[in-house]
């Protein structure tokens, strides 16, 4: 079967001042890019040729991938032999009364059921209750989602949020869990499902027609009563809202990626206060502890936050006062409140710490502070949140590329630590493996983290191994090295995984993140690159050897990265990637867009334009030998819509002078994150192993 021959269609798309809300300083007159692939975007998702398109598409990927149909549902059980079916969550208690909670809550699954089963257990008469079947719910369709899964602090109502297409927009649903009957309301559809109860109220975001979060509201449960609290128009913006530890105090963030703008109030006194006036480039985190407001902030240069106190009378920023100094090495991630404690998260050198600073007598006891120890080269640790203020008990999780999640009960005062559980995986054992963390050295000179895991007995040391690298590498987000039995089945043919933890997530700080988006984004792509050569270099792996996968913005990445260096790379796996950067930035109708400006940059400005041109997937490609490609998209995804991968497809094919496999997977039922089955999810990642094996020609097993 020949690959579907995808019609060029000459199109000019105007880059500039065009229209007010497309920002300012704007180039002028106008600049046009030629885009033969235009005509595959379709807004509405109802184009028949475009459909027909996508069908075509899939049928190949179907007629390409046929031969190694055999070796895909080898991989998917090998995948389910990993995945203990029947298993219970560890439950942990909910509501004021804390540990003496009456019901703990927990998620069930079993075996043949895609979706969990949410469950709570009576601590008094140690009776189990069913509370939701999600499999009932999901019966027949063919995507179904359900989001943040409530319950009042009473135990007497669950809400949840059910998302059917996978456009992100969900209908809330609160039944009353004696009676399971479902109870009226009027608050819509929400975008990201974002709502939380307090005391028989919900408290709602609401989204507008681009998804922008931009209303905050509140919703009386008994009088039906909705209110608007606070709405922002400013379309570089996104809206927030959270609530102190102790319930007192509601924060309202109304941040751009490189502003901080914080409101609060009370549940008694709705009217809102500005914390301090907005101040350009002053980022800031505000919470409440023991009659005084707490700041991460980078006020006076701390790019990596220190902490700063504010009195509750008076929050402005001239009036705030050290509270924890800045330390260069040290990256505070945010601060936990308890009654009596005061926790600290924050990352160095890449490994994540909780420190503990107790709280007495209206005094914090710095000199008494200590962090929790962790017995291992890499520290991986994550604090759960149970919602008890009152208490001397926490629970953390450790996990690390060879341990699965592992939960510890810690005690405050006495700084013991207990075991609780470990996730069990069948047929897995730590000891065959063996991780690392080692150095690239980027084209500035900059070392650049990799974590990586082998299995000892199958890892030559002679270049001979094959390595999937992966990244992601915007927004500061971290790509942790957390457990994943996805990748065992490679791992165990001798694949060496990879993470590269370049410039733009925050792995080694904020100061990281900055120096890998806008103006500086190129640093993302050139330390990818690295990575890769220094695999190359080092022995684990030869020229010929490498796979890469990148989701989203790390598709972008790993997009960026092969069009560049096309060489470097023998296949990639590109998932719902952001590759049509130019296109897509420049358009304000695009839902997300406008405050992404402040992520990459607004093309509709020259500086920007040219930046952003230099590194653009999609527009970089010309004639050259592509690596093998297998593309993922979802009809229905609002952030990275179907038409990126799909252009991107087509104009890989036009230009490619390999003969390289070149794929097209389009989900026409989903959205940005696929399915939520997790069958299915094993069934797709197995399918991706398979192209990835069948690029190697590793057909025999």
């Amino acid at each position: 079967m020949e690959p579907p021959i995808t019609k060029r269609d000459k199109y000019s798309v105007a880059f500039g001042n065009l229209s007010s809300d497309r920002g300012i300083n704007l180039i002028d007159p106008p600049i046009k890019l030629e885009d033969y692939y235009f005509w595959l975007r379709d807004d509405l998702r109802k184009n028949p040729e475009v459909l027909q398109h996508l069908k075509n598409e899939n049928n190949y990927t179907i007629d390409k991938m046929n031969d190694v149909t055999e070796l895909q549902n080898n991989i998917y059980n090998e995948l389910k032999s990993f995945l203990k079916e029947d298993y219970d969550s560890y439950p942990f208690p909910h509501g004021k009364n804390g540990w003496n909670s009456k019901y703990y809550y927990f998620v069930r699954t079993i075996t043949d059921a895609s979706y969990p089963i949410h469950c709570r257990i009576n601590m008094l008469t140690k009776e189990e209750e069913i509370l939701l079947n999600e499999n009932e719910l999901a019966d027949g369709k063919e995507n179904f989602d359900l989001s943040n899964f409530c319950i009042t602090d009473d135990h007497l109502i669950m809400s949840y949020g059910i998302d059917e297409t996978g456009n992100e927009k969900y209908k809330l649903k609160i039944i009353n869990i004696a009676t399971k009957e479902e109870q009226e309301h009027n608050i819509p559809e929400l975008v990201h499902c974002s709502y939380f109860w307090h005391k028989g109220i919900i408290y709602y975001i609401m989204g507008n027609e681009t998804n922008r979060m931009s209303q905050i509201w509140r919703y009386n449960f008994k009088t039906k009563e909705n209110i608007k609290l606070y709405q922002n128009d400013n379309e570089l913006v996104e809206v927030s809202l959270s609530l102190s530890n102790d319930n007192k105090y509601f924060f309202i963030s109304a941040d751009s990626f490189d502003t901080s703008d914080i409101y609060y109030f009370t549940e008694n006194d709705l009217s809102i206060k500005h914390f301090t006036d907005r101040v350009e480039g002053l980022l800031y985190n505000v919470t409440y502890h023991e009659n005084s407001f707490l700041i991460v902030t980078n006020k006076d240069k701390s790019n990596n936050f220190k902490v700063m106190q504010a009195n509750i009378s008076n929050t402005e920023v001239e009036h705030w006062k050290e509270f924890i100094s800045y330390n260069e090495s040290i990256y505070i991630e945010g601060l936990h409140e308890l009654n009596k404690y005061l926790l600290v998260l924050y990352k160095k050198d890449g490994d994540s710490y909780i420190k503990i600073i107790p709280y007495e007598n209206l005094i914090y006891k710095f000199d008494n502070s200590h962090i929790i120890e962790i017995n291992n080269d890499i520290k991986n640790i994550s604090l759960v949140n149970i919602d008890i203020y009152d208490t001397d008990i926490i629970i953390y999780s450790y996990n690390s590329l060879d341990t699965p999640s592992t939960l510890y009960e810690y005690n405050l005062k006495t700084k013991e630590t207990k075991f609780l559980r470990q996730k069990p995986i069948p047929n897995f054992d730590k000891e065959l493996y063996k991780t690392k963390r080692i150095f690239a050295i980027s084209h500035d000179g900059v070392k650049v983290p990799i974590s990586i895991i082998y299995k000892t007995d199958i890892f030559n040391n002679d270049g001979t191994n094959p390595v999937y690298l992966y990244g992601y590498g915007s927004y500061g987000l971290t790509e942790e090295p957390d457990f994943r039995t996805t990748i065992l089945p490679l791992l165990n043919r001798g694949f060496i995984y990879a993470i590269a933890h370049v410039r733009g997530g925050s792995f080694l700080g904020y100061k990281w993140y900055e120096d890998g988006k806008m103006e500086k984004k190129m640093n993302t792509f050139l330390d990818f690159i690295a990575c890769a050569e220094y695999l190359i270099h080092n022995k684990y792996t030869n020229k010929e050897g490498i796979t890469i996968e990148g989701r989203s913005a790390g598709g972008l990445l790993v997009g960026a990265s092969m069009v560049m260096r096309p060489e470097l790379f023998r296949t990639v796996i590109a998932g719902v990637p952001f590759v049509d950067i130019m296109n897509t930035m420049v358009d304000p109708s695009i839902p997300l867009t406008t405050p992404e400006w402040k992520q990459w940059g607004n093309p509709n400005q020259r500086v920007h334009f040219d930046n952003m041109l230099k590194y653009s997937p999609y527009d970089n490609i010309k004639e050259d030998r592509y690596p093998n490609v297998l593309a993922l998209g979802g009809l229905n995804d609002p952030r990275v819509p179907y038409w990126e991968p799909a252009k991107f497809v087509a104009k890989l094919r036009h230009y490619n002078k390999n003969n390289s496999l070149i794929l097209l997977k389009i989900e026409m039922e989903e959205g940005h994150f696929g399915g939520i089955d997790r069958y299915e999810h094993l069934k797709d990642t197995a399918f991706c192993h398979a192209f990835v094996l069948k690029t190697y020609n590793l057909l025999k097993n």
